[in-house]
């Protein structure tokens, strides 16, 4: 027993209560800091324009864009339409009311203006005067109706029939003999446009030879 030396060993002291105090103090502290610093990156993320932000987001400023004014353009005035004047009619053409003459129609023996032809013509003939009784150029003559139960339409022109000799003469042939009817026929005057110038004017036709030529002067009424 004396060969073993025993050394008594001393109790070991437990560990103070301070230092495990602050340990605890040290890690509240750092978490509290980073609850801190979370809480702070956060607010910088949710507002980076805060006050609290170091390094703000730099805001670009866009120029206003230049409006470009246009001139605005003056319409120049619209010229009125100036109307043509009125054509002048010709100064033998007077666009006036027209009537028979006093004692038309008159039948005549076509053999006066036409001894070649005797009996194998009909027609009709005459003239148109002005207010001043002057006869009238250029005024046509137009003849309607039935005739032998065939439609009839000629036309005339005054000044044209110079076989009558001077005074502005129309003729109008109606057939190659005489034939009697009754108030088929009509005659009237028109312009060069074709507008009626007189009333249509009914007239009879003779079966005799003697009666072959049919005179109808026009008149111009006042």
């Amino acid at each position: 027993m004396d060969e073993f030396d025993f050394k008594e060993e001393k109790p070991r002291k437990p560990k103070g209560k301070f230092g495990a105090a602050v340990l605890n103090v040290g890690s509240l502290l750092a978490l509290v800091a980073s609850l801190c610093s979370g809480g702070f990156f956060l607010q910088l993320f949710l507002d980076p324009e805060s006050e609290w932000n170091p390094l703000p987001p730099v805001t670009a400023t866009i120029a206003p864009t230049q409006t470009s004014v246009l001139p605005t353009q003056t319409l120049a005035p619209t010229a009125e339409a100036t109307a043509n004047p009125t054509a002048t009619p010709s100064p033998t053409v007077q666009p006036l009311v027209y009537n028979l003459q006093e004692g038309s129609p008159a039948y005549l023996d076509a053999t006066l203006f036409r001894p070649e032809q005797a009996c194998n013509f009909m027609g009709v003939f005459g003239q148109v005067f002005g207010l001043d009784d002057a006869p009238l150029t250029g005024v046509r003559v137009q003849v309607v109706g039935t005739l032998n139960n065939e439609a009839v339409d000629k036309l005339g022109l005054t000044g044209a029939a110079t076989q009558y000799g001077a005074g502005a003469y129309y003729e109008i042939q109606l057939g190659n003999a005489p034939l009697a009817s009754e108030n088929a026929l009509q005659i009237m005057l028109l312009s060069e446009n074709g507008e009626p110038l007189s009333t249509p004017a009914a007239f009879s036709t003779r079966g005799e030879c003697a009666q072959n030529l049919i005179l109808i002067n026009f008149k111009q009424l006042p």
